[in-house]
């Protein structure tokens, strides 16, 4: 075997070997990894103990005041006549005090998606918070409001064209789009103890 032989079999042994050492040092790093993040067994899941554990955390906050907080919003189409609808909101009274002067601001084309939900996704997006559409609404009066005490108001809106108005986490999400996550513009004050 001549010389350029033998340092061509080195070459290819060489080769061989660093081509084993990666094969190695792949199969350890992939094993330590899976070792060290744990693969969900399940596909779909809900993690009971999350949202356990969530719901606890939010029932333990506790309000010394007055707090007011949306616990229902409800579109009714064509109510009281074609060409309008009637938006129903429900307040209540989380807090250990009277809540007065309980106004909150009902926007109801505010987080509107635009674009054709026919064509995919891709076009779609959601209507700017300084549009015009968006800002269009009533601030509506409730009465004072005691502790654990809700109450439902309603108001009559106009339709915009072919824009329908959004239900926060409701019908107007779009398939694969998050749920809609709008906080409500309350306002109140706590009565003052005579």
């Amino acid at each position: 075997m001549s010389v350029t032989n033998k340092l061509i079999v080195a070459f290819w042994v060489f080769v061989g070997v660093m081509l084993l050492w990666q094969f190695y040092s792949y199969d350890q790093g992939v094993t330590q990894d899976a070792a060290n993040h744990p693969v969900n067994k399940q596909y779909w899941f809900t993690n009971s103990s999350a949202s356990a554990h969530a719901a606890a955390a939010a029932a333990s906050v506790v309000h010394d005041g007055a707090y007011v907080e949306q616990t229902s919003y409800t579109v009714k189409q064509s109510e009281p006549a074609t060409g309008s609808f009637t938006v129903y909101v429900t307040l209540k009274n989380v807090g250990h005090a009277t809540a007065t002067g309980v106004q909150i601001h009902v926007r109801p084309f505010r987080g509107l998606r635009l674009g054709d939900e026919d064509g995919g996704n891709s076009n779609l997006r959601t209507l700017p918070e300084d549009d015009p559409l968006s800002q269009y609404g009533e601030w509506v009066d409730f009465p004072d409001l005691k502790p654990d005490e809700s109450a439902t108001q309603s108001v009559v809106f106009l339709n915009q064209g072919s824009a329908s108005p959004v239900v926060p986490g409701g019908e107007n999400d779009v398939d694969g789009q998050p749920k809609l996550k709008l906080t409500p513009e309350i306002v109140f004050e706590t009565k003052k103890a005579n």
